[in-house]
């Protein structure tokens, strides 16, 4: 078991402390009226006796034990381990009050006090990964069933008022109802775990724990029940108290509950509103609802920005299908140059013309070429300059007539130049 199980097991332990005092109020009532001395002689009333008088726990657990062993058919039995079982619940021993309740129940299986320690402890120290987990359920809930068979069956004492009774059988049946729903949330069983931990929530309102556990019995659903789920946990961190959740694990199902609001709602707006208002309030308001965020009112999209009109280019790409017409509206210059230059940077264009140089020699990259007639009749000027996207794979001879596809990179205006890019030789 987790050391934090192990604290909040002894919290709750020790608040259970004044029922040593309340319990046999209502226990006397189940027990039947003796007619005789219980006792064989007067050796084992004195050792009843004893035990009963010991000012001292430990003092008290050792005349106990002396006696088990002396009087094994005692008649009293039951009466000497409930007496050891509450001396363990003072000193918050965990593990000898679960044993001493276990050996109190293979005497009497329908003592009420242990039936209600048994499953107050057993959320607690449960240990789910343990081999004999479902086999421990089984035993929770059996015992959980006969505790409430028990407080069925209760007469109120001539002693204790109405309330009084009323409160102290609200307080058994809740820890036998909690215990029953957290065995059905350990088996998935999530619409039993909501019915007997909603009954134990009821009864014992400001119990951390079992609100805490009835708010994960709705959000395990499928879908989740997340409005009841998110108000019971808000509930169990808001509790305050000796019986608020250890500061640890309150701080673990804050953090669990802030995640499930965020993504129900969008966000954590109005997250400690909730807070407030379950930590106030016992159950839910009739109708309450947490919006979604499909729920919740959308944000105009901003409109898009205005864009000005295309403006209606001067030039017609039909009109640049010769070199010719290409060289001379881009050396024109203003509005006609630069809607030329719109249309044919990065467009592919293939020209044919005379290779005046190609470098370097043996595998040439770059080939300047004359494509303009005039030129052509030159052997020195170009006006086009060809970047290939490989080397060629052999020299291109001066003077060879070629053609090359490649992409408009850039141009100078005079003396003009057209320069291509990624260029391939034309077939």
């Amino acid at each position: 078991m987790k050391k934090a199980n192990v604290l909040s097991a002894l919290m709750i332990v020790t608040t259970l402390c004044g029922w040593i005092v309340v319990l046999p109020m209502i226990t006397a009532a189940q027990a039947p009226a003796q007619q005789a001395s219980p006792f064989k002689d007067r050796a084992e009333y004195d050792a009843f006796n004893a035990i009963i008088t010991a000012k001292d726990n430990n003092q008290k657990i050792e005349l106990a034990d002396k006696y088990v062993a002396a009087y094994p058919q005692s008649k009293v039995m039951d009466q000497v381990l409930q007496l050891k079982l509450q001396t363990y619940q003072q000193l918050n021993d965990i593990p000898k009050v679960a044993e001493t309740a276990g050996k109190l129940l293979e005497v009497n299986p329908k003592h009420l006090y242990a039936l209600f320690l048994m499953s107050t402890i057993f959320p607690q120290t449960f240990n789910d990964k343990d081999a004999n987990a479902d086999q421990e359920l089984s035993k929770a809930a059996e015992r959980a069933k006969a505790g409430l068979e028990q407080t069925g069956a209760l007469a109120k004492p001539a002693n204790v008022s109405d309330d009084d009774f009323k409160k102290q059988k609200d307080q058994l049946d809740a820890a036998f109802h909690e215990a029953l729903g957290f065995v059905a949330l350990q088996k998935k069983d999530y619409d039993q775990a909501q019915q007997e931990l909603g009954k134990s929530a009821e009864m014992n309102p400001t119990d951390a724990a079992g609100i805490y556990r009835l708010g994960l019995s709705y959000l395990s659903t499928k879908p989740a029940k997340y409005d009841p789920g998110m108000w019971y946990l808000a509930r169990a961190v808001s509790i305050t108290g000796p019986t608020a959740l250890p500061a640890a694990m309150q701080t673990s199902v804050k953090e669990y509950l802030t995640k499930v609001y965020d993504g129900q709602h969008g966000s954590k707006d109005g997250l400690d509103e909730l807070l407030a208002q379950a930590g106030a309030a016992p159950a839910p308001p009739q109708g309450f609802h947490i919006k979604t965020v499909e729920e919740l009112p959308q944000a105009e999209p901003e409109p898009a920005p205005k864009t000005e009109a295309k403006r209606e280019l001067s030039v017609k790409p039909d009109e640049l299908s010769s070199y010719d017409v290409i060289q001379k509206y881009l050396q024109a210059g203003g509005q006609k140059s630069d809607d030329t230059w719109e249309l044919l940077k990065g467009s592919q264009l293939t020209l044919p013309g005379k290779v005046i140089s190609a470098t370097p020699a043996a595998r040439p990259k770059t080939v300047n070429l004359a494509v303009a007639p005039e030129l052509q009749t030159q052997d020195v000027k170009f006006d086009v300059e060809v970047t290939l996207k490989t080397p060629a794979a052999k020299p291109i001879a001066k003077g060879e007539q070629m053609a090359f596809e490649g992409t408009v990179d850039s141009f100078r205006a005079k003396p003009f130049l057209l320069r291509l890019t990624e260029a391939t030789v034309s077939k």
